[in-house]
């Protein structure tokens, strides 16, 4: 699927034009033509044709097979010429794929529609200029439409690209707030864990060894059980060496030991 960029890219890519005389017999009009596209009044259209035996209103056409060619802009000239027995038309070829006719003959449509409002006419512009000034104009209305519809596209891209931008705003402001909460944890932690081990033990006034293994880290059962039973005999311990020498199991330096 292509992005939005690469479509406006393939909107405004310059098609190649050529301008010449060719055979009406090499022209077809497609049963899609759009039946309200018309360059000018029927009246006028035959009336040139029969004044100057070929076209002085552009005609637009596209290459479809070898030979054959299809008409994107100008029918009633073409069927007008038939009809008068003229052979050749002056006519523009551009190349356009079949997705691109119907969007193309909408835009000149369009242009057409917007002349037919402006104090002249599009078809008495027509009528007073030679064809190469008729191409140029067209031309010239057709770029400045796509800048339109380009400016239009950028618009909604760029609109696009805001709203990318506050959604990545408002999840670094989540991230930044949810290293905050992590690191207030991390503090958090050692502090509790400093509180416990300055908590003072008071060794010598214990007299259950399942309290004692409780409160002293890693200590062993039966080693708690031989501190409490030389404790209940009368021994009261001195120094965090005794209490290694009988238990070396436990965590005695993380702790504040009282005797």
């Amino acid at each position: 699927m292509m992005s939005d960029l690469e479509k406006i890219s393939k909107h405004l890519t310059p098609r190649p034009a050529f301008q010449g005389q060719i055979h009406v017999d090499s022209l077809r009009v497609p049963s899609s033509y759009p039946p309200d596209l018309l360059s000018s009044s029927p009246q006028l259209i035959r009336e040139d044709l029969q004044r100057h035996r070929t076209n002085l209103i552009p005609l637009i056409i596209r290459p479809v097979e070898e030979g054959e060619y299809e008409v994107i802009f100008g029918k009633e000239i073409v069927e007008f010429a038939r009809e008068l027995g003229i052979n050749h038309l002056f006519a523009s070829r551009i190349e356009l794929q079949d997705e691109d006719v119907l969007p193309f003959q909408k835009r000149l449509k369009s242009i057409f529609g917007m002349n037919q409002k402006a104090s002249s006419s599009y078809s008495q512009i027509l009528l007073q200029s030679t064809f190469m000034d008729q191409i140029a104009q067209l031309v010239r209305m057709l770029i400045e439409e796509n800048k339109m519809t380009f400016k239009n596209q950028f618009d909604k891209l760029e609109n696009k690209l805001d709203e990318q931008n506050n959604s990545l705003q408002k999840i670094s402001q989540e991230l930044d707030e949810l290293k905050k909460r992590l690191s207030l944890r991390e503090l958090q932690q050692p502090i509790s864990r400093q509180t416990m081990t300055e908590e003072r033990v008071f060794i010598n006034r214990y007299r259950n060894p399942q309290n004692l293994t409780k409160r002293v880290p890693n200590l062993k059962n039966k080693e708690a059980e031989i501190i409490i039973q030389q404790i209940q005999e009368g021994r009261r311990f001195k120094s965090v060496d005794e209490l290694k020498a009988i238990a070396p199991s436990g965590r005695w330096d993380e702790l504040n030991i009282q005797f």
